[in-house]
């Protein structure tokens, strides 16, 4: 392998680094999501009189933010093993495709 080739994997390495440092604060933006959902539903349902709104928009909140870590979790963990694969083959030297 190349320097320039050395060069290009290293920089690819750096930004998806950087990238999923970004996805995990979506990650925790969509986790505090489905929080206020929580507190939604219970002010619907928990207090002393029903509010369907805020029950329905609690359980749709906790949906959403749900839906969404679940999702950037698995973009995270995929990314981290792509992230490996990157480092490891810099470090064997050879040349390589990333997928």
């Amino acid at each position: 392998m190349n320097i320039a080739e050395k060069n290009r994997l290293s920089r690819e390495a750096a930004l998806q680094i950087k990238a999923l440092g970004q996805i995990e604060g979506w990650k925790k933006t969509a986790l505090a999501l489905s929080a206020i959902g929580v507190a939604f539903l219970y002010a619907g349902f928990g207090g002393q009189g029903e509010n369907l709104f805020f029950g329905i928009s609690g359980i749709l909140l906790i949906l959403a933010g749900v839906g969404s870590a679940a999702v950037l979790n698995l973009g995270i963990r995929n990314g981290k093993r792509n992230v490996e694969k990157i480092l490891n083959r810099l470090e064997a030297g050879e040349a390589c495709r990333i997928s």
